[in-house]
């Protein structure tokens, strides 16, 4: 939609949007669309099944707000509050609407606030009854809301903001976005009152509230913005949706009003924060901590199996020496051997803390440090060749590559595994 030209208004001209705001828009535009063709094409189109059941999910969660507004709000016509409705119609001509939103007016239990949403192709405008009290004294401040809420709409922010929400988590881009848009939409709600002054008192009761904005110094808080461009002030501003009021103030009095410049090193700590929405800082760095934690809860444990596959190799590797001693030594002795030593071999490898061989049954067990054994139990086959059967308690991950050893790692009852494996005992 082209920005329509004023009839009226503080400075009758037409409504333009934040100089930043077209190259924001034409950077994540493109980033969104790229990232939707990728994943497109990614998953052969198949996310765009996963999509019909997001978006389902969405409209129903979406639909919610719709109904409370329509079960408890006041919904505002010519005959319910026919003044706000009279205000509606007037700034949907200035700002080129040409079909009215439906509009509500709700309790704000002291939020002092308004906003525009979209459901099923329609659009709705919700005026808390707190900012409209306020402005009891200056009700043509009310337009200031009510044009700014249509500025959303007329500048299809509402409308676009589904496809893309990819590209509006991105560091420094989505937030600056989200920020020119505010800085647009003040200038449309500017356009819709009669004078400045009533949009500047608008703006001051966001900033002193409902009583104490008819005392407070316009100027005075444009000139606070001085103090914006610290570390501090400019990390917060570049990781949240809303610019500073007293930047908002300035620039609705001078769209192109200059302001101090952020501090260099907020920007460089701003470029590894995604954009949280309305949480700002503090949600952004909470991302890092659910992504931190994610990775940890993944990666903690994938570390701990590789750690014990390293150090349970030579423990695995002794095991096979130990039954290819044994075996040879039965088949040149006819007897089982009792010890390591009786085999010739050296000491266990530093990972094993015992090793039985029972002289009976020629069982061979070592225990490893946390309690953890591999079993060795020979049996004769059909053919009377002696063969083995392999377990341990640690996790098949743990198993190295190769090795004809079995997990028993699930079985409650360890004894039971034992007694499973004597059962094959030279074929019984």
């Amino acid at each position: 939609m082209s920005d329509p030209t004023l009839a009226s208004g503080p400075a009758a001209a037409v409504i333009g949007p934040y100089r930043h705001e077209k190259t924001l828009f034409t950077l994540i535009a493109s980033l969104s669309v790229l990232f939707w063709v990728l994943l497109t094409l990614g998953t052969l189109g198949i996310i765009w099944i996963y999509m019909i059941f997001i978006y389902l999910f969405v409209l129903m969660a979406h639909s919610a707000l719709i109904s409370h507004l329509k079960g408890n709000a006041v919904r505002i016509t010519p005959r319910q509050f026919p003044e706000l409705h009279a205000r509606i119609e007037a700034c949907c001509q200035k700002v080129g609407l040409e079909r009215l939103p439906e509009a509500y007016l709700m309790t704000g239990d002291g939020m002092l606030n308004a906003f525009a949403t979209r459901f099923l192709r329609r659009y709705y405008v919700v005026l808390l009854s707190d900012i409209v009290d306020a402005l009891e004294d200056d009700q043509e401040g009310i337009n200031f809301y009510i044009g700014h809420e249509l500025g959303h709409i007329a500048r299809r922010h509402v409308a676009n903001q589904w496809w893309m929400g990819p590209a509006m988590f991105l560091p420094l881009l989505g937030s600056a976005y989200r920020r020119a848009q505010e800085y647009t939409c003040d200038q449309y709600g500017a356009a819709c009152c009669a004078s400045l002054a009533s949009a500047s008192r608008a703006m001051a009761v966001l900033a002193a509230g409902t009583q104490r904005w008819k005392h407070m110094d316009s100027q005075a808080f444009i000139e606070q913005s001085a103090g914006t461009g610290g570390f501090w002030m400019s990390l917060n501003e570049l990781t949240s949706e809303y610019p500073w009021l007293c930047k908002r103030m300035a620039r609705l009095h001078d769209p192109k009003a200059s302001t101090p410049r952020r501090h260099p090193l907020a920007w460089f700590f701003a470029m590894f924060l995604p954009n949280a929405g309305p949480g700002g800082l503090v949600f952004s760095m909470l991302i890092w901590v659910f992504l931190i934690g994610m990775l940890a809860a993944i990666a903690l444990p994938a570390y701990h199996d590789y750690t014990q596959k390293m150090a349970s190799a030579p423990a695995f590797a002794y095991a096979e020496t130990l039954r290819s001693a044994s075996q040879r030594h039965y088949e040149s002795t006819e007897e089982l051997a009792s010890s390591p030593a009786e085999l010739g071999l050296g000491p266990a490898p530093e990972g094993v803390k015992e090793v039985l061989m029972d002289a009976d049954n020629g069982q061979i067990i070592l225990s490893l440090k946390g309690d953890e054994k591999i079993i060795q139990m020979p049996y004769v086959d059909e053919d009377d060749q002696i063969g083995w059967n392999c377990s341990t308690t640690l996790a098949a991950a743990i198993i190295p590559k190769g090795s004809s050893c079995e997990s028993v790692a699930d079985e409650k009852d360890e004894e039971a595994s034992k007694d499973a494996a004597l059962g094959k005992l030279f074929g019984r």
